[in-house]
């Protein structure tokens, strides 16, 4: 599907999104789910939320480095692909961390048992270094607190 849309924000000028019809929205939701791939300007492949409102619209939720990613700005008019999400935690999976809950049965089993929301946290956080180093690093930092249930929001967060 081809969604096209102008660059928008809140009020306050966070949170860069694009709008969505609902109708459109609420079809695609439920022909596939509401977890959606897009494929913005720069080609990349970006997992994100497909949003109905109750306000009567549907929204992505974008980000700075999108933006910065797609060389555009809050008003300018683009045109994404949007394919449903069909990975297993609809986000992208980083290979890194995949070698280290290979390497690490406990955490592999933490993290399977955490709630979809917090194992596409967890991935979005690894995911986001920019650099191998850093998401190994992150990686091995996650896996720690999976095994020690001190995951942000979680009883023995410290």
């Amino acid at each position: 599907m081809i969604l096209k849309s102008y660059i928008e924000s809140e009020p306050n000028g966070y949170a860069p999104q694009i709008f969505c019809t609902y109708d459109q929205a609420k079809d695609f939701i439920e022909n596939h789910s509401s977890r959606v791939i897009i494929i913005g300007p720069d080609g990349k492949k970006l997992h994100r939320a497909l949003q109905l409102r109750k306000d009567g619209y549907a929204l992505i939720m974008l980000s700075r480095a999108v933006l910065k990613s797609w060389r555009c700005e809050i008003g300018d008019f683009v045109e994404v692909e949007m394919l449903p999400d069909t990975s297993e935690f609809g986000m992208a999976f980083p290979e890194e961390f995949q070698v280290v809950l290979d390497q690490d049965p406990e955490a592999d089993k933490a993290f399977r048992a955490r709630k979809p929301g917090k194992q596409r946290g967890v991935l979005h956080y690894i995911d986001s270094g920019k650099t191998e180093a850093t998401r190994i690093k992150r990686s091995l930092e996650m896996a720690e607190r999976l095994k020690n249930n001190a995951l942000y929001g979680e009883e023995n967060h410290q």
